[in-house]
This record gives structure tokens, sequence and C-alpha cells, in this order.
């Protein structure tokens, strides 16, 4: 089974599979900040570099939830070591949790495509940040509401 669906690219990203229990809104700002600036002191074209800041901690001591190597670009929420950003080189293997898939995307990929469009329509109209976006898809209170209308 695959573990993407298009609805990890909406909104600038979902970062629900980096990380699950958030604290807070304000909480996740201040981790993805903070991880931020300890990967601007890194040389991101050197694999080395990549991997000394991925193993600066261990997987799973996470920032108030949320996966330190999570970081923000321009509006984008990414992880500088995900494949697309390293010629296919994926270095969150052996670290990261990169089978995980949220209850609200499995249950999407599992949907006829007209029920996904209406889907991704109904994300659309809520007119969510990226983290929100995020902390909702987790949760699943989107696809909660989403049933419920």
């Amino acid at each position: 089974m695959s573990t993407t669906s298009k609805l990890c690219q909406l909104n600038g990203g979902c970062m629900g599979c980096c990380g699950h229990d958030y604290l807070s809104k304000k909480k996740v700002e201040e981790a993805i900040e903070l991880n931020t600036a300890e990967f601007k002191a890194v040389d991101p074209t050197k694999e080395v570099s990549l991997i000394a800041f991925r193993d600066r901690r261990d997987a799973y001591d996470l920032r108030y939830g949320v996966c330190r190597n999570l970081i923000k670009k321009d509006k984008q929420l990414l992880c500088p070591l995900h494949p697309a950003l390293n010629d296919g080189k994926d270095l969150r293997i052996g670290h990261c949790e990169l089978n995980y898939m949220c209850s609200t995307a499995k249950f999407f990929e599992k949907w006829n495509p007209e029920k996904q469009n209406k889907f991704i329509k109904f994300i659309e109209s809520k007119n969510l940040d990226n983290l929100d976006y995020s902390m909702h898809m987790v949760n699943d209170d989107l696809l909660n509401e989403f049933y419920s209308q």
C-alpha cells in the first residue's frame, strides 16, 4: 500500500507524519522555528551535514510533538531529508516513520475520485493554513466534519 496521498501536498504541505501529539499551534510554530534555525547552521549540499542534522537527536525526541527535522522554507513546510530534495536518496531511512499515513489519508485513498474531489473542495473551503490543516488532518477533525455534513 502506498504511504503517500495527494492530501499530503495540499495547503503548503501536511506535517501530520512528522509528529502525532501536537501541544498547540503556537508550540508547533515555535518548534519549526527552532528546527529551521538549527538547519541553517548546516550545509544542505553535503549529505554528511544532513545526516548530522538528522542524528543530532533521537527520532522520538520530538520538540513540542514535532519531528526535529521539520523545517520551513518560504511558506512551505518540508523535510530536508526527503528524497525529493536529495536526488532520490531517502535520508529519512532508519530515522523516520516512513510508512505512517494518517487515518484521514487512508480513508481518502479508498474513495472513488468523485468523493475525493468533494473532500478536497471541502478542505479548500476551510481556508486553513498548513499548520491548522496538518493538525486537523492528523486528529481526524476534517474527516469527522466531512462525514457529519
